[in-house]
């Protein structure tokens, strides 16, 4: 009896659609992957910030810059409204909501981030 090779998976159709569904994949994390980075290296800047001798005699108007200087490097539109710090006496709290458009080929995605660090500030 003779096998169709439609059912072998011999097809084009196939080989086309995962061609197209890789090539998908790679758009999109050729976009989403630096923003993805970028946020994360400025988590661990607020991460140092809390932790460096400077946090404990600083204001909560020197971490809000802070992370608008370091957002600005890394390419992130953070508007200074959208960057909360509030430093207590044994620990620091700082908060930075944003949002980043993702341009995925006629689509635009409006990632939300938010960053939350609560640290003790060490006395050494």
């Amino acid at each position: 009896m003779r096998q169709r090779s439609i059912e072998r998976g011999e097809g084009k159709i196939g080989c086309i659609f995962w061609s197209l569904a890789g090539l998908l994949f790679v758009l999109v994390a050729v976009k989403v992957v630096p923003i993805k980075i970028a946020t994360m290296k400025l988590e661990d800047h607020m991460i140092e910030l809390a932790m460096s001798p400077r946090a404990r005699t600083a204001d909560n108007g020197f971490f809000e810059r802070e992370i608008h200087n370091k957002a600005k490097l890394l390419d992130l539109k953070i508007p200074r409204k959208q960057i909360r710090a509030k430093k207590y006496p044994e620990r620091v709290v700082m908060d930075v909501e944003f949002t980043v458009p993702v341009d995925i080929i006629s689509f635009t995605y409006d990632w939300d981030v938010k960053i939350h660090v609560d640290r003790d500030v060490f006395w050494f």
